[in-house]
């Protein structure tokens, strides 16, 4: 009887130690296919990231050419309206020439005057200052 109680005993240790660690290969198999899993996965969220930075770029030149295309049209608006601070980009100068004042010929000493701003004096006799001449008593004054 002891004989069998410890054939027993030895055939069950046998049959628990190879049930629980002959399986090593498998093991490997496995740890493989989850590093594989984990590195598609690692691959995957880094495509994503490097989507996300791409489209973020190519937003970002987008708003820069738009705010370039509003500055110019800003920059169009004031030169054609003429605002203070502003230089036109043409280059040459946009403002008009100076006016010569008009010349305006002395009137007879006889003439009465009224809209053409007459002389000063007696008009009857045709004594006084003509038109042009008012003031002092030297002509080259005036």
């Amino acid at each position: 009887m002891k004989k069998g109680l410890f054939l027993t005993v030895i055939a069950g240790s046998l049959l628990v130690f190879a049930s629980c660690g002959g399986n090593a290969d498998a093991d490997k198999a496995k740890a493989a296919a989850d590093s594989a899993r984990v590195a598609d996965s690692l691959a995957a969220i880094a495509a994503k990231e490097a989507a996300a930075a791409d489209s973020a770029a190519k937003a970002a030149a987008e708003q820069a050419r738009l705010d370039s295309i509003a500055n110019a049209e800003a920059q169009a608006a004031a030169s054609k309206g003429g605002s203070k601070g502003s230089r036109p980009s043409g280059g040459g100068s946009t403002t008009k020439p100076a006016e010569e004042p008009k010349k305006t010929e002395p009137t007879p000493a006889g003439s009465r005057g009224g809209a053409t701003g007459g002389g000063s004096g007696d008009t009857k006799t045709g004594t006084g200052t003509p038109a042009g001449k008012r003031g002092g008593m030297n002509p080259k004054q005036n």
